[in-house]
């Protein structure tokens, strides 16, 4: 059941509270900023992440945009964009379990263009046998460890070795190489890029070593919202998952972006205590304290406390606004662990609301 879906048309102040808000000016700009960095400056396909951003209209909107396909962290992510007609999808992870794999199987017989990651020849085996069971062909990326020390298969021959394996698998199709080069995202910009360079070179050059002993490779992706202007220039990579940018955020304004907010949280104030504190219906249940707390739009606040259901603010200095019943907007610290928390996100336009948008696969179902 919609909070929201009745109040399309109406003004913003018409939403029930809390609620996730998307300014559609503001996002199809900083679409469009993406576009033109990745595609039509450095020549490179955008497939950007969904995990953050969830909502399959938005998805659609970006390959209307320019975009190629998009990424998911999860099958059940990419089973919901498939069912609202996205056709060419990265599951950037390694599906694992016999009921996922038959899953996985299945999605790739409806959708031919969905592939996934692997890094282990044990993994490979796995994706296999689903594969011949189903009678499909699943394609792969090997998933190259750049430095992030998460998953991933060490770049070089180890690399070349497991792409023989999956070439002469049968149900499989190597496609090509990925990698998360997110380990340099707290550096400064001038190590950041050396460390960027690094880790690309051990993509690239991996990709080489297998074209080198006689294995097609076609795709190479890498990079998120963080790194992926230092990364693009890159020669090698074909290209690039960043999706969290079309938020943008506090966090990663911190990581070097520079793209509008365009994601925030819409409360109401519930409670003034006294003249400098301000407590609204948004907590730790409506916006994410993961990588840094949110900042409220235009108050001066010397601090943010957010416990279940509340959010109390401590105003710089004293005054009897904003009153109880007054809105209160929040930009989120950290954009991909706060749309989670929500069952659907309200575009706007113009202050109005436009749609609501339900949000799949917000929990832990993979």
């Amino acid at each position: 059941m919609s909070a929201n879906a009745d109040a399309v048309g109406l003004p913003m102040e018409a939403l029930e509270t809390p609620a996730l808000c998307l300014d559609l000016d503001t996002y199809e700009r900083n679409v469009e900023r993406m576009v033109e960095y990745i595609v039509r400056r450095n020549g490179l396909g955008w497939r950007p992440h969904m995990k953050g951003q969830k909502a399959a209209p938005l998805a659609l909107k970006a390959i209307a945009a320019g975009a190629l396909g998009v990424t998911c962290a999860t099958l059940y992510e990419a089973e919901a964009m498939a069912e609202a007609g996205v056709n060419s999808i990265l599951i950037a992870n390694q599906v694992v379990g016999e009921k996922k794999l038959a899953r996985l199987a299945r999605l790739v017989r409806r959708t031919p263009g969905v592939i996934a990651a692997t890094d282990s020849l044990a993994h490979v085996r796995l994706v296999q046998d689903a594969a011949v069971t189903a009678g499909v062909e699943i394609g792969l990326l090997i998933e190259v460890n750049v430095g992030m020390n998460r998953c991933g298969i060490a770049p070089g021959e180890a690399t070349v070795e497991l792409a023989r394996e999956i070439t002469a698998a049968p149900g499989l199709r190597l496609d090509g190489l990925m990698g998360w080069e997110g380990h340099v995202l707290a550096f400064d910009d001038a190590t950041k890029q050396t460390k960027i360079g690094e880790a690309m070179k051990a993509l690239t050059s991996t990709a080489e070593a297998c074209r080198e002993a006689g294995i097609e490779i076609k795709i190479v992706s890498s990079s998120g919202s963080g790194t992926f202007r230092m990364a693009a220039p890159t020669e090698g990579i074909t290209e690039v998952q960043a999706g969290g940018g079309v938020f943008s955020d506090l966090n990663y304004a911190k990581w070097g972006l520079d793209h509008d907010f365009a994601l925030t949280i819409l409360t109401r104030v519930v409670s003034r205590p006294t003249e400098t504190r301000v407590v609204v219906d948004g907590g730790f249940k409506t916006m994410s304290v993961q990588h840094g707390l949110p900042q409220p739009l235009g108050l001066e606040v010397k601090g943010v406390l957010l416990s279940a259901e509340h959010g109390s603010l401590e105003l710089s200095t004293p005054s009897r606004q904003p009153a109880v019943g007054d809105l209160v907007e929040f930009v989120p610290g950290y954009t991909d662990s706060t749309v989670c928390l929500h069952d659907e996100m309200c575009a706007l336009r113009g202050g109005k609301l436009e749609a609501v948008w339900t949000i799949p696969g917000r929990t832990g179902h993979r």
